[in-house]
């Protein structure tokens, strides 16, 4: 017997649980709109006070050495008197509030976070923008969902939007449609990722990208690369550096544990660790290489560009070139986990990438790679991908990024990085470490 007009409606009766998936998605949709917007408006705005905040600094007469102890003493005096938790990185009490609290982060450790990290990376304090940035951006969405009850929303709800809040900001910085979403779901535990979080968090990475370039704003770090294979006689050395990326990440983790513990962040007075530590990081920095204070975005930069004119800083032209990045290495992992270990507000992502990055541009360097090449670019791809994903234990996300970044011809080193990396340091990594020192918000 043919189809019938009756058998045609009969198909169209949804079950309960597929209109369970309808409104699902139509929440999903609303929400990872909003997160994209947001992870935009965040983003945008953190970067523009910072890239003023940094260029009045530069046009004053005092060294820009001493700027950090501004930054510490505007939080340790004032900001963390008033919110205490708007110390540290931002994404562990992202972490915990997922594990622990259904996604719920205090709407007043949101508002300070934002400024606790302008006041650190404006005044050139060593980390990245994206564990304040992001916290701020999922404590904003997480805040709105929990408003919006009265309109069916619910704890799995808010818990979601949080999440999506973090994708929207992770993607605008990177410029990351998908793996930006799957950093803010693997991040949050090792074992497993459900699709409940996986599929609106990748829509509102992807929102954020495509907001972020309707309205022509760049990504916070600037790639520029070859677009070809790299040359596959290299692998045995490729491999080397998929390694070496595991054992750094594992050294980068442990570095921060171990300044952290030294400087005991719950106990003592704040004002007095973070501008200890401010002066320490900074003349650090200032003495070895003024590029590495701040974010080091436009370190991240001339090391695709091999402008050793910024990549050598205050060392001699004597010293060869793949020892000089290992001493920027060194001096950037210490200065930025003495600055997030004190309680500064900073991020690790950026930091971790640029240790990566580091890597893969001195052994290519000492293998004496030409830097027009994209085996120099797999190198760099690689220690790119393998450091993250071994100090953050974000193999998926750290691949994915990585190829959206570099594009497809990298996938292979991207790809090799990220499963050794991970394998090396699975079951020891830096949030782990730090989601252990803090309440949550």
């Amino acid at each position: 017997m043919g189809p019938t007009v009756k058998n045609f409606f009969e198909f169209l009766k949804l079950s309960e649980d597929t209109k369970k998936s309808y409104i699902y998605l139509v929440k999903w949709i609303f929400i990872s709109i909003l997160s994209g917007i947001i992870g935009v408006i965040v983003v945008h705005t953190f970067a523009y006070l910072l890239k003023k905040a940094n260029s009045v600094a530069l046009k004053t007469a005092i060294p820009i050495f001493l700027f950090p102890l501004v930054g510490a003493v505007i939080n340790g005096l004032l900001i963390y008197r008033i919110e205490p938790g708007a110390q540290g990185e931002g994404i562990p009490s992202y972490i915990k509030a997922l594990r622990n609290n259904r996604g719920i982060l205090n709407p007043k450790v949101t508002i300070f976070k934002y400024f606790a990290g302008l006041a650190t990376l404006a005044t050139f304090g060593n980390g990245g923008i994206v564990g304040p940035v992001g916290r701020v951006s999922a404590g904003i969405t997480s805040f709105i969902a929990g408003k919006l009850q009265k309109l069916g929303f619910n704890s799995e709800d808010i818990r979601t939007a949080t999440i999506s809040g973090m994708a929207g900001a992770v993607g605008t910085i990177f410029h990351s449609s998908v793996g930006a979403g799957i950093f803010a779901v693997e991040i949050i535990q090792k074992d497993k990722m459900g699709y409940k979080d996986l599929f609106p968090a990748i829509l509102s990475s992807s929102s954020a990208v495509y907001f972020a370039k309707a309205f022509n704003f760049g990504s916070f770090y600037k790639f520029s690369v070859i677009n070809e294979f790299m040359d596959l006689k290299m692998i045995g050395w490729l491999l080397l550096v998929a390694v070496s990326a595991g054992l750094l990440g594992g050294f980068y983790t442990w570095l921060y544990s171990w300044i952290a513990n030294l400087l005991k962040r719950e106990s003592g007075s704040i004002l007095i660790k973070v501008i200890t530590a401010s002066i320490v990081a900074s003349a650090l920095s200032w003495l070895i290489n003024p590029y590495l204070l701040g974010t080091s975005s436009n370190f991240m930069h001339a090391i695709l560009l091999r402008d050793l004119s910024i990549l050598r800083g205050n060392l001699p032209s004597s010293i060869p070139v793949f020892i000089t990045i290992i001493v920027m290495l060194l001096v950037k992992a210490v200065s930025n986990c003495i600055t997030v270990g004190s309680g500064m507000s900073a991020g690790f992502t950026g930091p971790a990438a640029i240790l990566g990055m580091l890597l893969g541009f001195a052994f290519a360097e000492f293998l004496g790679v030409d830097n027009s090449t994209s085996t120099h670019y797999a190198f760099i791809a690689a220690g790119f991908t393998g450091v993250l994903a071994s100090s953050m234990n974000i193999p998926i996300a750290a691949s994915v990024m990585a190829i959206e970044i570099f594009g497809l011809y990298y996938s292979l080193p991207v790809g090799l990085a990220a499963v050794i990396g991970f394998q090396i340091t699975r079951n020891k990594t830096i949030y782990e470490y730090a989601v252990k020192e803090i309440s949550t918000d």
